[in-house]
């Protein structure tokens, strides 16, 4: 399970870039596509995919052991439970086996959620306390 210094580590390295990664901060989504329904607590996958586009990514944080992408006009949160973890890849890279959502920018990075035991979940929201205070 990931405790809060990885947790840590991945909502940094999204923000700042990593060695073979550039930061998350600025890039405006193309497309969002949901691989595994069950990884997606909320909304539908069809308003997923259609809210997603055109939105750019305006900050990144973790609270608790939650990850918080700030976006234009919603709020994407990341729950990792035991296995999940967030990859920064090309869009050329071939869809891992647990992939489970994934978001493709414009400048052709999309942003992976991988989750091998499908604890994993994200929310697309208007406002994050929803899903932090609960």
């Amino acid at each position: 399970m990931p405790e809060l210094p990885e947790v840590e580590t991945i909502a940094s390295n999204l923000r700042n870039g990593a060695l073979d990664q550039p930061s998350l901060l600025g890039m405006i989504i193309a497309s969002g596509e949901v691989l595994w329904t069950r990884s997606l607590a909320t909304p539908s996958v069809d308003e997923f995919s259609k809210r997603l586009p055109g939105q750019a990514v305006d900050g990144i944080w973790r609270r608790g052991k939650f990850l918080v992408l700030r976006l234009s006009q919603d709020y994407l949160l990341f729950h990792l439970r035991m296995s999940g973890d967030l990859l920064v890849e090309r869009q050329d890279t071939p869809i891992a086996l647990h992939h489970r959502l994934l978001i493709d920018f414009w400048n052709g990075y999309r942003l992976a959620f991988n989750d091998t035991r499908k604890f994993g979940r994200a929310w697309l929201v208007k406002e994050p306390d929803a899903v932090l205070s609960g």
